[in-house]
């Protein structure tokens, strides 16, 4: 049952509980959901007639009794405030297992069967002490450096070089990108492990040990130094690069973070994604749980505050050191005033919606005869990657970038100046817009002049404007802007709790009221709030509950993490063949299920343009096909890492994805004017 968050002042947050109480507890809702949890019909009535006569009669509204329920979510701000009938629904599963209401359930009738299912629930979500999740970190006093400041300031590289130098280590960044990218500098020696300033230095130790044996010494002769160079494995979520079985360092995407194993020194990449409501929750979980000696954690000066809440009660050992901007951010006098032709060589233009960005392409290569790359969230990583580089050399003949708000990490980029197309972003599904947040700008724009990457007669630093004349206000305002400390952490449900979860609940409960239950149930510490992102996939739990048949309740919870684009209908048909396939066969076929897909018809389309040398009549449509083709291959992959029994053919499926990588880029390529 949602009920929109009210916009109230902070210190009305009793007065709101208190007011609205009997309409969380009569709405039907309620209590439907309730009965989904176990709660007998017959029992609901009384229990929420007493939860409501003790909220209005304010037995909860004592200063003692708001700190214990955290009463003051009702007041908190919009950005952040989780639905109303969430904390209602909390607050009533707390006080119901107080043993002060035992006496007066008793009395009212209520039975003991009832009141250890209530407890029973409320002990099995409860992760009030979720830092005791993770007993391998717990187990040492570790030392948590911070390396906080703004876009370009180095701040990630001291990091590095402390990973580079020690014996075992991780790197976990936001992005496959930024996972490869660290695993090829390291293996490379373009990471100056710290300490090799010395005189003393001799080497690492695959230098001083085997360098000549190892397969890429050439490599690393020509690019890198082999002084620096270490081995380093890496694992993302679809890809891994192992270079030898036990080497000590590893480079991962923070989903993929290993939180059992003690390393020497961990270093976990954009520590304020520890708010995201989408994926904070794997930061939360390197904080609390990576068994480092020593964890340095990079990035914005907002995460510092509820980092320090986090881990004020485990024992570990803080240091804050904050960085400078390297080469100067400046916010040009005037916009573009909507003149295209105003577009220089090292501009990048920013836009937020896929048509846009190719709408910008083909206006800026009219109107200027400049050529663009593009970048945008839909495209593989690799793509991406390849249209940085293409973009980065100063011959290819690409020297404008039109980009979404995926160039904001992972990628190095030689931008001189960002211009904003808007400062307004699509609120989704929703409908209208919104102003970019201030955090989002700040990062944007800060990717120009990034340091060491202009050369020449360049003057380092960067620069940033907008398109149209009515956006510069809020441009020079949100960089002008200190940044807001994050006000919260977030958390999601683990294989482990949605097992334990399912075990608690009535007997073929559905994927949806196990979630449910995390959220409308489960205690967590003061400062975390789970997804919100995950009551939106309650459609998604009934669609995997139809459409998965036998599955179990591993592979349930599997799927609900898995990298299916669910508002794409070509991914969300690609996800419904695969599970259909292991119902009925107990594994996926790729051909199956990947080459007598439309979208593939429209890769071997694609391709034999390429070959014959033509022209594509309908270049989005191919490329949708083709974005939606590599999706399916993705999940497919993903599948095969974590269900290799189920998924057998992840070498056929990673070789289909190369396939469509390339003629991918080729109709990019192809689309520029000549």
């Amino acid at each position: 049952p949602h009920v929109e968050p009210p916009k109230i002042d902070p210190g009305e947050a009793v007065t709101y509980f208190e007011k609205h109480v009997q309409e969380w507890v009569k709405n039907p809702a309620t209590t439907e959901l309730l009965e989904k949890f176990g709660i007998p019909k017959r029992d609901l009535g009384i229990l929420l007639d007493l939860y409501a006569d003790a909220v209005t009669s304010k037995s909860l509204s004592d200063p003692e009794s708001v700190d214990y329920y955290y009463i003051d979510r009702f007041a908190e701000p919009l950005a952040h405030r989780i639905d109303v009938s969430v904390i209602y629904s909390t607050i009533f599963f707390k006080w119901a297992v107080n043993l002060a209401q035992k006496t007066l359930f008793l009395s009212k009738n209520v039975p003991q069967s009832t009141l250890d299912n209530l407890r029973q629930l409320y002990e099995t979500t409860d992760r009030t002490y979720i830092a005791e999740e993770f007993p391998a970190a717990r187990k040492m006093r570790r030392k948590v450096i911070m390396h906080v400041g703004p876009t370009n300031s180095g701040k990630t590289y001291h990091a590095l070089r402390a990973f580079a130098a020690a014996q075992s280590g991780v790197y976990a960044g936001p992005l496959r990108l930024l996972a490869h990218e660290i695993w090829e500098r390291i293996n490379l020696g373009q990471i100056a492990p710290l300490g090799s300033e010395s005189p003393d230095f001799k080497g690492t130790p695959e230098y001083q040990n085997s360098f000549d044996k190892l397969p890429h010494a050439d490599a690393i002769r020509k690019h890198g130094n082999p002084m620096h160079a270490r081995l380093c494995n890496m694992v993302t979520g679809e890809e891994q690069k192992i270079v030898g079985v036990d080497v000590g360092l590893l480079s991962c995407t923070v989903e993929m973070m290993p939180l059992n194993q003690m390393v020497e020194v961990g270093v976990v990449d954009e520590i304020q994604m520890i708010g995201d409501t989408q994926r904070g929750s794997a930061w939360t979980a390197a904080v609390l749980g990576l068994p480092a000696m020593e964890l340095h954690l990079c990035g914005e000066e907002t995460a510092v505050p509820i980092v320090q809440e986090l881990l004020k009660h485990t024992g570990d050992e803080i240091v804050v050191k904050r960085y400078e901007r390297l080469t100067p951010l400046t916010v040009e006098e005037t916009s573009l005033e909507g003149d295209w032709s105003k577009i220089q060589k090292g501009d990048c233009v920013v836009a937020f919606a896929r048509s846009n960005i190719f709408k910008i392409k083909l206006e800026i290569e009219k109107t200027t005869k400049l050529r663009c790359a593009v970048i945008y969230g839909r495209l593989p990583p690799e793509i991406r990657s390849e249209q940085a580089a293409l973009f980065n050399d100063p011959d290819s003949g690409y020297d404008v970038l039109v980009g979404s708000d995926a160039i904001g990490m992972g990628l190095n980029l030689k931008i001189r100046r960002v211009i904003f197309d808007t400062l307004q972003k699509s609120r989704g599904a929703g409908g209208g817009s919104e102003p970019l947040s201030i955090s989002t700008v700040k990062q944007i724009a800060g990717r120009a002049g990034r340091f060491g990457m202009h050369t020449g007669s360049d003057a380092p630093g960067g620069f940033a404007t907008t398109l149209a004349e009515k956006d510069m206000a809020y441009l020079r305002q949100a960089l002008a802007t200190p940044f807001i400390p994050l006000p919260l952490a977030r958390v999601s449900f683990t294989q482990e709790s949605f097992d334990r979860v399912q075990h608690t609940l009535p007997l073929n409960s559905s994927t949806a009221t196990v979630l449910q239950a995390h959220h409308y149930i489960g205690a967590l510490p003061r400062k975390m709030r789970y997804h919100e992102s995950d009551l939106s996939k309650l459609a998604i739990c009934d669609f995997i509950d139809k459409t998965g048949g036998r599955m179990t309740t591993l592979e349930k919870a599997r799927y609900l993490t898995a990298p299916v684009a669910w508002r794409d209908p070509h991914s969300v048909a690609a996800t419904k063949v695969f599970m259909r396939a292991s119902n009925m066969h107990n594994y996926v076929d790729v051909h199956t299920v990947i080459e007598t897909s439309p979208e593939f018809e429209a890769l071997k389309t694609v391709e034999k343009a390429k070959d014959l040398g033509h022209t594509l009549r309908n270049t989005s449509n191919a490329l949708s096909s083709m974005e939606s083709l590599h999706k399916a291959l993705i999940l497919y992959i993903w599948m095969s890492f974590r269900a290799p029994i189920m998924y057998p053919h992840f070498d056929k499926a990673v070789e289909l994805k190369i396939r469509v990588e390339r003629a991918l880029q080729w109709t990019l390529v192809s689309m520029s004017s000549a």
